[in-house]
């Protein structure tokens, strides 16, 4: 079974591409980086019809919520065919547009364990939701125990987590991460 990924940038690509081949061994996954969000989300289109093209069991585009005021606003950016493909009931979708409130880095943020993991001796504990932690805050995280001078690298932080980073101790911290990953082992558990 093979499943495509739309996201925003190269650490999403690096991060995605080691952790669904790690937790779905047997399965392929076709990550694709669009470069930056805007552009993630006036492709979505070709996605979909590409990834409907190659026979995948599923499709799936992966957009920061950034500083929109809510999912609805975010959905409204998608072209017509995407928001249409909302209607289906969810287990039926071939398609999903899967939103991280607030970045993909609230989830990321969302197990303590690898976050400690990454950051020995950090004291960071996932709050109930991370919807309010972004990429400020991990960038604050990592310069407060690294050093106000160390530079923080997404991509080198991407990789570096993405091994230690367990999809059920980040359930509980992030309810958009939990929709996607419910949808996601819905799909390849059907």
């Amino acid at each position: 079974m093979t499943i495509g990924v739309g996201v925003e940038g190269p650490s999403d690509l690096q991060f995605w591409g080691k952790v669904l081949h790690k937790h779905f061994r047997g399965h392929r996954f076709d990550v694709r980086n669009m470069k930056n969000r805007d552009k993630l989300i006036r492709e979505t289109p070709r996605l979909m019809e590409s990834f409907a093209d190659c026979h995948y069991a599923a499709g799936f585009s992966l957009v920061d919520m950034d500083d929109d005021p809510c999912i609805a606003a975010v959905l409204d950016l998608f072209e017509e065919s995407v928001r249409h493909t909302r209607q289906a009931p969810r287990n039926a979708r071939a398609f999903h547009v899967c939103i991280a409130i607030k970045e993909i880095e609230s989830w990321l943020l969302a197990d303590t364990a690898a976050i400690r993991a990454v950051m020995p001796g950090c004291d960071w504990e996932a709050p109930d939701d991370t919807c309010t932690s972004a990429k400020g805050r991990l960038r604050t995280l990592y310069k407060t125990h690294f050093g106000r001078q160390a530079s923080f690298n997404e991509i080198a932080f991407a990789k570096d987590i993405a091994p230690k980073f367990n999809p059920n101790r980040a359930q509980p911290h992030s309810a958009s991460f939990r929709y996607f990953w419910g949808i996601l082992e819905g799909r390849i558990h059907a």
